[in-house]
């Protein structure tokens, strides 16, 4: 049975004509931000007061925002990308997972961390590493007749956390490198992962930070680069200085139900190519938990215009051009305190983005080394069923994969890894 595509006809025309919509009232709200940006762009002891005035009445469930990180850097004057050094060590790893199904025939997960060593200013290739790892049920009880043992959640945090010790570890095998060295993720610093438990974050929160701190303690700098950011904590920084008399403070900082602005589309036309935002603090209770952890550990961050063109996505002749494009780049405190070293970062990741356009170089290899294919997983499951045969351990797919399986013949089903 094939997707019948003529059914939705009438639900995308409505899909439209929502997003237009959508679209105008952005447009809107983002130039009302841009003027009250501009009338507040030193206005420092105003922007502290309306700080001050929503956490005493904000609902601490939902305030997140941001406070510049000093005074000494107008919120409306866009910041352009020094220079970049001579030399410059950058690392980068990204993860990649097999999922567990319980489905299959035998019980497992899969992590690969990817890693490439890109020496800029040197001429020569990157090193690259890859390292796989595999998870499974070791002791009595790990596994229930209706509980598998691994969740997604679980399999995301072990990836998440075997991203930032290996950064760790290669930035600990570089130290002493020539010039600065660059450690660089594909996600964001302020690490809390979403699970079901409370408190089950914890573990996972404490490890991020250990690995935090041991990056720190190599001299090397820290970036966490994330494309089309979602946050609004410029937004609802520009939101306490708003005179609206019906304003609501108990949902300040919200996420919103629609598709409403986003920092992003405050600055999307602030930024030319290169340029940098002012630097920010994260406001929220996560961060005052790294912060407890560590002074310098608390994350920071600003927004780059990784792209090479101020056009918009629709140029005046209605032929597709370059769209802006806007990343945030979370920096630890050790970072953000030194302009000149805020400086190295912010033209370090430029420089890498303007290799491909748009996104950074050593990203994109990272996670060319980390990805694992359709091929890469039943080379695995043959080799497993290899193993399990050896070890004279019986096992096959549930009757529900077995049927899907000869349901669909040839037919796949497209998933997202």
């Amino acid at each position: 049975m094939t997707l019948e595509l003529d059914k939705l006809t009438t639900d995308l025309e409505q899909m439209a004509t929502a997003a237009a919509a959508n679209y105008q009232a952005q447009s809107r709200r983002a130039d009302q931000l841009r003027h009250l940006l501009a009338e507040h762009a030193t206005d420092w002891a105003g922007i502290r007061a309306g700080l001050q005035k929503a956490t005493e009445k904000a609902d601490e469930k939902y305030f997140r925002a941001a406070a510049p990180l000093s005074e000494d850097e107008p919120l409306d004057a866009p910041v352009p990308p020094p220079a970049p050094p001579g030399r410059a060590t950058i690392i980068a790893t990204d993860g990649s997972q097999i999922m567990p199904d319980r489905h299959a025939a035998y019980l497992y997960y899969l992590i690969n961390i990817g890693v490439i060593v890109y020496h800029h200013g040197e001429g020569r290739a990157p090193d690259t590493y890859t390292a796989p790892r595999l998870f499974y049920p070791q002791i009595e009880g790990d596994v229930t007749e209706d509980d598998p043992g691994f969740d997604k959640s679980q399999v995301t945090i072990e990836r998440d956390k075997g991203e930032i010790e290996t950064l760790a570890n290669f930035a600990a095998a570089y130290r002493g490198a020539s010039g600065h060295v660059l450690a660089l993720l594909d996600q964001r610093l302020l690490y809390w992962p979403m699970v079901g438990e409370r408190g089950a974050s914890e573990p996972a929160v404490t490890n991020w930070a250990r690995a935090m701190r041991r990056i720190h303690d190599t001299g090397a700098l820290l970036a966490g680069y994330i494309d089309r950011p979602g946050k609004r904590s410029v937004v609802t920084m520009l939101q306490t200085l708003l005179d609206e008399p019906d304003f609501d403070w108990q949902t300040l900082g919200k996420r919103p139900v629609g598709n409403e602005l986003t920092d992003i589309g405050l600055y999307a036309t602030l930024l030319g190519p290169g340029e940098r935002s002012p630097i920010f603090v994260d406001i929220s209770p996560a961060n005052r938990r790294f912060a407890e952890e560590d002074p310098n550990i608390e994350v920071c961050f600003f927004y780059l215009n990784a792209g090479a063109s101020n056009r918009p996505l629709e140029t005046d002749s209605g032929s597709r051009g370059e769209a802006r494009a806007i990343a945030r780049v979370d920096i630890p405190r050790w970072v953000a305190e030194d302009k000149a070293v805020v400086g190295v970062v912010h033209s370090l990741i430029y420089d890498q983005c303007c290799i491909l356009r748009n996104y950074p170089y050593a990203l994109t290899r990272a996670d060319e080394l980390a990805v694992v294919g359709r091929d890469d997983e039943d080379n695995l499951g043959v080799m497993i069923d290899l193993a399990m045969q050896r070890a004279g351990v019986p096992g096959a797919e549930s009757a529900k994969q077995i049927g899907k399986d000869a349901a669909r013949g040839s037919r796949t089903r497209h998933t997202m890894r």
